[in-house]
């Protein structure tokens, strides 16, 4: 079955049994219990409570005893039984790469809700402002179908493939069990994509504690030199320290305090976030300072490149354009994060093929709930 056909039956499926205006009766007849009383869990329910719907409660794993969260209380999951939980939408509101959900879904679907709500949905069915990363309509992967055919052909092995056909119908419907399994301890470095070297020299673009030393130790492989960028400062303070701490196991170092992109520069930065630490883009209101932005083609000239990270919220294509010189003339491998728009997973290889065609393209899931998705590309 081509791609275009999942995605148009996965879509049909949605349509059918999960249409948003279905989805919304159901919390206007129950109300809602979320799982989860974190960041998102709050920002969930007081989106929730905007547009009128009952919020009951939170339901947390780590819930104390009386605790009132956004006065709303929060429970354990042995404060519900059966008779509370057929009363009650439950909304998921686990939402980072780090947490799967199997085990919360499983007992929320034989203890017997009223309806589950998973987290790919609430753009459409709650707000759009909901939508985070990848987060979006379910109905984008529809329009974009002949991009993603695209991208499809474009891979060169059976799991990669597998993937993609799998993130696409966990957009569309929202289930967990048609999310990618999920390999958390060999990013940038899989298994089964060997990069061909045990001594690699890198440029790490997003560095931030120099998390990429540990994957690549795990691997087998030793950075002979290692370019890391990163604009957060006490991200870049906590990969000094680490490498002060590490620095006899490292040949060569050079740390950037700074982003990368199309055009050297400045830009505004929301930092203090740890990993997710991002540019902004022109017009978005949050609090931001101000960072400096490099063309990698203007700061590095290296006899040597193996291999690229980018990993930068969401900047990557910027960040290609300004280091097409280096990629034209070394072809190294690129590890590239395809996660942080929803274009991203279509756009970015696209990009990359038309840049530099003749690539050999992979793709690899790293984290759990769409996050840590990685394109891998790699020339002969």
């Amino acid at each position: 079955m081509t791609i275009k056909r999942i995605i148009q039956e996965q879509f049909a499926w949605t349509v059918q049994n999960r249409s948003a205006d279905r989805l919304q009766a159901e919390i206007r007849r129950h109300g809602v219990l979320v799982y989860g009383a974190g960041g998102y869990g709050r920002q969930l329910a007081a989106t929730l409570r905007h547009h009128g719907y009952t919020v009951q409660g939170f339901i947390d794993s780590h819930a104390q005893p009386g605790q009132i969260v956004d006065d709303l209380p929060v429970m354990g999951t042995a404060a519900i039984d059966g008779r509370h939980a057929a009363q009650a939408v439950l909304v998921m509101a686990i939402n980072n790469f780090r947490t799967a959900i199997d085990d919360v879904v499983a007992w929320a679907r034989a203890i017997g809700f009223a309806e589950i709500l998973f987290v790919p949905e609430l753009p459409d069915v709650v707000d759009p402002a909901l939508g985070n990363y990848w987060q979006t309509s379910r109905a984008l992967p529809v329009q974009q179908a002949d991009s993603i055919a695209r991208v499809a052909a474009l891979l060169g092995d059976e799991a990669s493939g597998t993937i993609l056909e799998q993130l696409v119908a966990y957009r569309i419907t929202g289930r967990p069990e048609d999310h990618p399994a999920v390999d958390r301890d060999r990013q940038y470095f899989p298994a089964d994509l060997p990069i061909g070297s045990d001594e690699i020299v890198v440029i790490d673009c997003g560095a931030f504690p120099g998390d990429l030393l540990e994957t690549a130790n795990k691997a087998g492989v030793h950075l002979a030199k290692w370019y890391a960028f990163e604009p957060d400062r006490r991200n870049f303070r906590h990969m000094s320290d680490f490498v002060q701490a590490h620095g006899s196991d490292l040949s060569e170092v050079a740390l950037f305090p700074c982003g990368v992109g199309a055009q050297t520069g400045i830009m505004g930065f929301a930092a203090g976030n740890a990993d997710a630490s991002r540019g902004v883009e022109a017009g978005v209101q949050v609090d931001v300072e101000t960072v400096p932005v490099v063309r990698l083609d203007d700061v590095l000239t290296l006899d040597r490149l193996d291999m690229v990270k980018l990993d930068i919220e969401g900047f990557e294509a910027g960040a290609l354009d300004g280091m097409a010189g280096l990629l034209g003339r070394h072809r190294p491998r690129i590890a590239i994060a395809v996660y942080h728009k929803p274009s991203d997973l279509w756009e970015l290889p696209l990009k990359i093929d038309a840049m530099l065609p003749g690539g050999r393209y992979a793709l690899r899931q790293h984290g759990h709930n769409g996050y840590d998705t990685v394109l891998y590309v790699d020339w002969d």
